[in-house]
């Protein structure tokens, strides 16, 4: 029964991305391009427009450009429709801003003249995707994941720094050549003093019982390999940090956003440590959250390159790092890639602490490799580059 339904699910897709999506497109071609029309096109993985694209469509409309945002729904007969509508404005769309995977348009190539950008979600270039994940347990077989081309249609590529540009490009399968660093447009933000210097204010007014200690940060990714079926894993022992640290610390939890609506603390724990550990996951933004952190907690997760704009200490909690290794892997030797020091229990993250022992000098030389070109200025640069390829 389940081979059956392989079957059928490969079949559906097979007419839509051959066949179905590209003949609406062809019929839609005929009418002239919208010189003007912009798309924000992105999955509903997002809860809302994701924050790569907010600044390039508010300058955009600024500038007096037609932006649509195409924000798909996730599965069903709406998605169905959805991709058919989508397929409508593309084919008259001046240029499709992405910032993830989508499918609809790597079905056939986009109008001459017009562009399709890949934002990206994530800085610089960490855990594997893509391409670069063929026949890992994170990117499933080979044979699957050929059958129906993916990033095959980009026109432009916008990363923080030409170091990654090479990861980029094997990931895509793409030409480096379409690959500019122009910066993250995500970044900006990192380079507004009133943002930064505010974030603090923001987490206390959520929080009040912080009062004057430091900040923990502790961002964890998911774990599991596909976003439907990822989870969070608590390794932390609260008991043994609150002991040890919360006469000059707090704890602050910020898990990634596919887990962190099936995660909260226990009654039991929310009692037990409500001075010390905050969950503050889906109460402020990622970026709010980092810049009012004074030690980062991470592990695989992309939000170290943001944070090093910020220059404070990191630790990196890898306790399974040789399972994510086989099941993910890195584009870069983990132990001599992170800008932080490699802890794999709460005893080491206590010590740490304790001593300050993050191994801090080694945050500079990574953002000026990887972050080298989001300087606040990387919405404004990505915006005016492609005014101008429009002609």
């Amino acid at each position: 029964m389940n081979k059956i339904k392989k079957m059928i699910v490969v079949l559906r897709r097979r007419i839509l991305f051959f066949f179905l999506w590209p003949l609406c497109f062809e019929i839609f071609k005929r009418t002239p391009v919208n010189e003007k029309l912009i798309l924000f096109a992105y999955n509903k993985n997002y809860s809302e427009m994701p924050d790569n694209m907010v600044g390039l469509y508010d300058y955009f409309k600024k500038n007096g450009y037609d932006c649509r945002v195409m924000n798909s729904p996730r599965s069903g007969m709406k998605r169905l429709f959805f991709n058919f509508k989508f397929e409508k404005y593309y084919a008259k769309s001046k240029c499709v801003f992405l910032t993830d995977n989508f499918d609809p348009v790597y079905a056939h190539k986009p109008r001459e003249g017009s562009l399709v950008v890949q934002l990206w979600h994530a800085c610089g270039a960490f855990k594997k995707w893509g391409y670069s994940t063929l026949d890992l347990a994170w990117g499933g077989d080979r044979k699957t994941m050929l059958r129906f081309p993916m990033h095959n249609t980009y026109t432009d590529v916008f990363v923080s720094s030409n170091a990654v540009a090479p990861n980029y490009a094997e990931a895509f399968g793409c030409n480096e050549e379409i690959i500019k660093p122009l910066g993250t447009p995500r970044t900006d933000i990192f380079f507004d003093e009133s943002f930064v210097s505010s974030a603090r204010e923001k987490l206390l007014n959520l929080f009040p019982e912080i009062g004057k200690r430091k900040i923990i940060l502790y961002a964890p990714t998911f774990r599991g390999n596909n976003p439907d079926e990822s989870y969070n894993e608590n390794r932390l022992d609260f008991e043994k940090l609150s002991f040890a640290l919360s006469d000059e610390y707090v704890l602050v939890l910020k898990l990634h956003p596919f887990t962190a609506k099936k995660f909260d603390l226990t009654k039991e724990e929310k009692e037990k440590y409500s001075s010390f550990v905050f969950n503050a996951s889906n109460l402020i933004g990622t970026d709010a959250a980092l810049c009012a952190a004074d030690i980062l907690i991470a592990d695989y997760s992309s939000l170290i390159f943001e944070f090093s704009l910020l220059q404070k200490p990191m630790l990196f909690f890898a306790y399974d790092l040789e399972e994510y290794d086989r099941d993910r892997s890195f584009y870069y030797d983990y132990k001599s890639f992170i800008p932080g020091k490699l802890v794999t229990d709460t005893d080491e993250i206590v010590s740490a602490i304790k001593r300050k022992d993050f191994e801090s000098e080694k945050i500079l030389p990574f953002k000026e490799k990887f972050m080298s070109a989001c300087d606040g200025e990387s919405t404004k640069r990505i915006a005016e580059y492609v005014i101008k390829k429009f002609g």
